[in-house]
């Protein structure tokens, strides 16, 4: 039964120097580096080729944690009541998530000594078999998904896109309608974005007007709506890249057709793909000024400030010249989160466009250290209690339709 219809309300126990200097987080539009599935890439640099030997630990500087086996659970204090809400909102800590490399969450999830809450996948509108046979063990096995939807031909060679008005002419209901249902019969809550980062120079304009793209947006949450996939969670996603903000109150769907806001939060500091790219960007500063921007700007351009908040992609390149910064770069991300009430859940892109763009998250040390030590932070684990609690629910409400 749909994810719309859940309401779950906890007790829970925990809730979960370089040359290189700090620079204005407006100097760069960056793109997304999100390689879409299919796409080859570089296997990077070996870890140690990206990765000289540590200097020795200072005071200000967290301890490395070597490769190897992680803790395998953390030790929270009581908090009080928690509520997770009928789209996955929890009133405490944030979802933690991936989109890994090569589908290979379980690494990930070795390395963290803990499981991954969401799973970030691509597919294109005209493919009608997801989730598949993977992504629904994914889900089995305890994680979220969360599917992008492209305005592409994932069944054709080299992923050509299409334009959102033939979406909107119902072109690709048939696919929709298939998606829709499947996504039903899994019977689990299901992030889904349609055409992520619209904003994008890539994007904008090309496939459609920005019109065209809201058109397209609400006819594929009405087909999925149609067709019984109230589980489906809508994640509206963009940049976050300040020079793009002007193009986003015409993308914007409507408060009714979208469930969370999302938008990336990277540092690309010397990747080929963003030449000009020459600072370093924290995480807070590639986050927050999309948030402000939301909370001051949004509703007067009818964006409801009050939606939750996903950050659908993070991840830094291996910060030349100061390897440990790599890991402070990750291992600081609980704390900024608590500055952020609104931010929910964060997703890494853990993959790699090249041997000096490489985000994953086991290539490099510092990363796979800054990472796991994020990741045990206690504000970054919501307890189990309140999966089971969402499964417990949709549990109770397929059980009430059946009888009624």
């Amino acid at each position: 039964m749909g994810a719309a219809m859940v309401v779950a309300t906890l007790l829970l126990t925990g809730c979960a120097t370089a040359d290189i200097q700090p620079a204005s987080v407006y100097e760069v539009p960056p793109e997304s580096p999100t390689a879409e599935p299919g796409t080859t890439v570089s296997a990077g640099a070996s870890a140690d080729a990206l990765s000289p030997e540590p200097p020795a630990p200072s005071a200000s500087m967290s301890p490395l944690l070597e490769p190897g086996p992680s803790p395998s659970g953390v030790t929270a204090s009581t908090d009080p009541v928690c509520d997770v809400t009928e789209i996955l909102e929890p009133s405490c800590g944030v979802w933690w998530g991936v989109s890994p490399y090569r589908n290979n969450v379980a690494g990930l999830e070795r390395a963290a000594g803990r499981p991954m809450d969401i799973v970030y996948t691509w597919h294109g509108i005209d493919q009608r078999n997801f989730p598949t046979a993977k992504e629904r063990a994914f889900a089995n096995e305890g994680r979220y998904l969360h599917v992008n939807v492209e305005a592409r031909r994932f069944d054709q060679n080299g992923h050509p896109p299409l334009r959102y008005r033939q979406i909107t002419r119902g072109q690709f209901d048939g696919p929709l309608r298939a998606q829709a249902r499947q996504i039903a019969d899994l019977g689990l809550p299901v992030f889904v974005t349609f055409d992520h980062e619209a904003d994008a120079n890539k994007r904008y304009n090309t496939r459609g007007t920005p019109d065209q793209f809201v058109q397209a947006w609400q006819h594929v949450v009405d087909v999925y709506r149609d067709y019984g996939a109230d589980n489906a969670i809508f994640v509206w996603n963009v940049t976050g890249y300040p020079g793009n903000f002007a193009r986003l109150p015409g993308l914007w769907p409507g408060n009714d057709y979208v469930d969370w806001i999302s938008w990336e939060a990277y540092n690309m500091t010397g990747c080929p793909h963003q030449p000009r790219w020459k600072h370093v960007q924290s995480f807070e500063e590639a986050m927050a000024p999309m948030y402000e921007w939301i909370q001051e700007q949004g509703p007067r351009h009818g964006i409801d400030p009050d939606k939750p908040v996903m950050i659908g992609e993070a991840g830094t390149v291996p910060i030349p010249g100061n390897p440990r910064a790599t890991q402070e770069w990750y291992a600081e991300i609980p704390d900024v989160l608590r500055k952020y009430e609104r931010v929910r859940a964060v997703k890494f892109w853990d993959n790699t466009l090249g041997p000096t763009c490489d985000f994953r998250l086991l290539n490099n040390r510092y990363a796979r250290a800054g990472f796991v030590q994020a990741g045990q932070d206690e504000y970054v684990n919501l307890p189990e209690q309140a999966r089971e609690a969402v499964n417990s629910a949709l549990s109770m409400l397929d059980q009430f339709e059946l009888r009624y």
